[in-house]
């Protein structure tokens, strides 16, 4: 269906303050090709099939902002949540899943809660083979019916443990020091080698980025294990090769004080100082930062990903929505591959976003509009909205999800309650009728789509059954663990 009409009760841009009512769309060759009020639309394209109707609640599709594409949760693996410096180390445990599998299944679970783009950074199963991995999860995403944001790592120092690692390493007994320091190789490969790497992926992937469904950014892994040089050459990369960086930061304490212990400052007045902040980049998680570092970045126009159930899971902390609307920080969601449920259900994580915060009390209220801009036009903005705009106009890409409105008042809600309101409050997948992307129906409530994501989930775990086969044994970090407990106790 290249051509056709939606038609829907109520619809919201993804960047308005309410939404308006009894608005069509005219769909045609991927894009939003006219808007306008439901008897008009329809009655000037008549011929054309009609989808939605009159309890559809139209919005632009989602941008899950940071992702990793496992498929599969960690905590399958007996890699429970607890604190990132300790759930790291427990990672050892993960089979090595094809990637395709996993982003296929994961691709699917994200269409069916309105997620239309994905920025994905990448966990090789190995270093050697990353070139094939991302063709093979760009891939994965596509034929599932969701853009992607390829983001291929780089790391160059301070693997495993942050600062003071020489003086862990000694504190350890010898049958635990002596594989955890055979592990560690800070540099994987060189920055010019990391250039390459990523000109051949996007050669490998060259029809599928003119085609708008993919697009690469770089990635360094976060700011503790990538040197400055690094970062100021990946800057310099970016801006020469119109691109983008993604890296995680500040997504602990831990993280804040190997700032202070290094530079005597958090991250981003170091990065304001060497001139790497900047519109160019933007930071997943960044719970730990103060009124000047939102400041800094506002300033710059660097963007921010919010991680709540993630941040929960990890003890990390929760990030300070308000300071960031305050100060006009630009800032999307990710769903980080830790959803509340382990379901990938974006619509919850959107609530997660607006209830988990820094401020309580009479003052910690959070708007639910500016949540909903952070899942749409916020998430966008990680790749300056190159991929998905995250609104509804004329002559936008049709990426869009229509949610069941009935189901939002159900079993009773007075009817000037806001719709959008209601969907933060409550929203879930089971809410969600269709996801449309580049103007195809990805998912609906078709028995056909889910029949082809139960089959995706069979498909990866033969997979999983199949590696473990070929890989048995159970592997015990439990005192190593206790280890690094005790190393990083003591940071307040």
């Amino acid at each position: 269906m290249d051509k056709y009409i939606i038609k829907s009760k109520y619809c919201w841009d993804g960047q308005s303050s309410e939404v308006n009512s009894d608005v069509a769309l005219y769909i045609s060759d991927g894009r939003i090709a006219e808007i306008g009020k439901s008897n008009e639309i329809l009655n000037k394209y008549n011929s054309l099939p009609v989808i939605g109707g009159d309890d559809i609640l139209l919005l632009p599709a989602f941008t899950n902002a940071h992702d990793h594409g496992r498929g599969v949760s960690p905590v399958a693996f007996d890699a429970f949540d607890r604190a990132l410096e300790m759930w790291l180390q427990d990672l050892n445990k993960l089979p090595c899943i094809p990637h395709y599998e996993a982003c296929y299944y994961d691709g699917l679970r994200l269409v069916s809660t309105g997620v239309g783009t994905v920025l994905h950074s990448h966990n090789p199963n190995s270093f050697a083979n990353i070139k094939e991995e991302m063709v093979d999860t760009a891939h994965g995403y596509m034929d599932a019916g969701v853009r992607s944001i390829l983001c291929p790592l780089y790391l160059d120092q301070n693997k495993r443990i942050y600062y003071n690692r020489e003086q862990f390493l000694d504190s350890l007994p010898e049958e635990i020091g002596k594989p955890f320091r055979a592990g560690i190789k800070d540099k994987i490969m060189s920055i010019d080698e990391y250039f390459k790497l990523v000109e051949d992926i996007a050669y490998s992937l060259k029809d599928e980025i003119a085609s708008g469904w993919t697009e690469l950014q770089l990635h360094p892994n976060g700011g503790q294990w990538c040197s400055d040089e690094a970062l100021l050459a990946m800057k310099d990369y970016a801006l020469s090769h119109n691109m983008y960086i993604h890296l995680h930061l500040l997504e602990t304490k831990y993280q804040r004080e190997y700032a202070m212990r290094t530079w005597n400052k958090n991250f981003i007045k170091h990065y304001n100082d060497i001139g790497f902040l900047g519109p160019w980049v933007s930071f997943a998680h960044s719970v730990y930062l103060d009124e000047e570092d939102f400041k800094l970045i506002s300033q710059s126009g660097a963007k921010l990903v919010n991680n709540p159930s993630s941040n929960l899971r990890l003890r990390s902390g929760s990030f300070d929505i308000h300071t960031a609307h305050r100060l006009g920080v630009s800032c999307g969601i990710g769903l980080d591959g830790c959803a509340y449920d382990d379901d990938q259900d974006y619509l919850r994580e959107i609530r997660t976003a607006w209830l988990n915060n820094s401020q309580t009390g009479v003052d910690g209220e959070v708007d639910y509009m500016k949540v909903l801009k952070m899942a749409t036009v916020g998430g966008a903005s990680v790749d300056n909205a190159r991929l998905s705009e995250g609104v509804i106009k004329e002559g936008s890409k049709a990426d869009l999800v229509l949610i069941d409105s009935s189901m939002l008042y159900k079993p009773y809600a007075d009817s000037y309650v806001d719709p959008l309101r209601l969907l933060v409050q409550k929203g879930t997948r089971d809410y969600v009728a269709t996801t449309i992307v580049n103007g195809k129906i990805v998912w609906n409530r078709d028995e056909s789509f889910k029949e082809k994501e139960a089959l995706a989930a069979n498909k990866l775990a033969d997979s999983i059954k199949a590696w473990r086969e070929a890989h048995p044994g159970r592997r015990n970090n439990e005192e190593l663990i206790k280890h690094v407990h005790d190393f990083y106790k003591d940071v307040k």
